[in-house]
């Protein structure tokens, strides 16, 4: 069912046949199959709906992203000394204190994790790790968003790259029973759309030119990488295992209107890209501006 926004833009016909046009991309640009990969689905649509309305604003568009893109001399850095131990006996007491009622089911059938996203306690946290994640990074970042991760037996977590909201990522360990691998390819372009629409896991995995690596991390400990330039993944977790986590996303600062797509139109100065924009804010409202 279309909102009344939408019902009340669909009333101007130039921004009608925009619509259709956008309908018709969309058809061509199936959402990938894998988690998170809802960007790069707008990313390519985006593209080929600019070529049909505004082609002389395509290669611009294109290049504008070009800041999401993960360098390629960056590495995965693991982190020792990421809080004190009065901050990390808070963290634990914080997580012990949140009700039942307060986990998010959302993925507990594709990763056996409940998850809380942007507690309060945890919010402030990530803002201050802002300035040494930056350093870290190599670059100027802003906090995105943050959620605890409660793995339990049935954890896993299929390959994939991150949405760029989440372009670093701080994954700090609160607590586990086993050791549990996570493992990361090198630096890489976001896939082509032939990828994206047939997608095989393993030619991922096999390509000798990815080189994927596995890190261990242990309580107390954290470890930050590149979600949305490093194909990443766990194997499901050993038997009777459990994992807690802190996941602190970070992008870089002052693109904020590159990775909420409800503000690309004006970005680039494309208003006849709001209906596709418009459509993709229907089915994914919480990805197309910041709350």
């Amino acid at each position: 069912m279309l909102s009344p926004h939408l019902r009340e833009r669909l009333k101007d016909a130039d921004y009608r046949g925009l619509h259709l046009k956008a309908v018709s991309v969309l058809r061509e640009v199936s959402k990938p199959h894998w988690y998170d990969a809802h960007f790069l689905m707008f990313f390519e649509a985006a593209k080929r709906f600019i070529a049909l309305v505004r082609p002389d604003r395509r290669d611009a568009f294109v290049q504008g992203f070009d800041v999401l893109r993960t360098p390629r001399n960056f590495a995965v850095r693991e982190v020792v000394d990421v809080f004190p131990a009065e901050t990390q006996e808070h963290i634990r007491a914080t997580v012990a204190a949140i009700a039942r009622d307060q986990l998010e089911d959302d993925e507990v059938a594709g990763f056996g994790r409940h998850v809380v996203h942007d507690h309060p306690f945890f919010t402030e946290l990530q803002e201050t790790l802002t300035a040494r994640v930056s350093q870290w990074a190599g670059i100027a970042l802003e906090a995105g968003y943050n959620f605890l991760s409660l793995y339990g037996p049935s954890g896993k977590c299929d390959l994939h790259m991150d949405h760029p909201l989440s372009m670093f990522t701080l994954d700090y360990c609160i607590d586990q029973n086993v050791d549990w691998p996570i493992h990361f390819s090198k630096v890489t372009d976001w896939p082509s759309l032939d990828v994206m629409q047939n997608w095989e896991p393993a030619r991922v995995l096999e390509d000798p030119g990815l080189d994927f690596s596995a890190h261990v991390l242990k309580p107390g400990k954290a470890i930050l990488f590149s979600g949305s330039g490093q194909w990443h993944y766990r194997d499901p977790i050993p038997s009777g295992g459990y994992c807690n986590l802190l996941f602190f996303h970070f992008f870089p600062k002052g693109a904020g209107d590159l990775v909420y797509f409800a503000e690309w139109p004006s970005r680039f100065d494309i208003p006849e890209l709001e209906p596709l924009c418009d459509i993709f804010a229907e089915n994914y409202p919480h990805l197309a501006r910041k709350a």
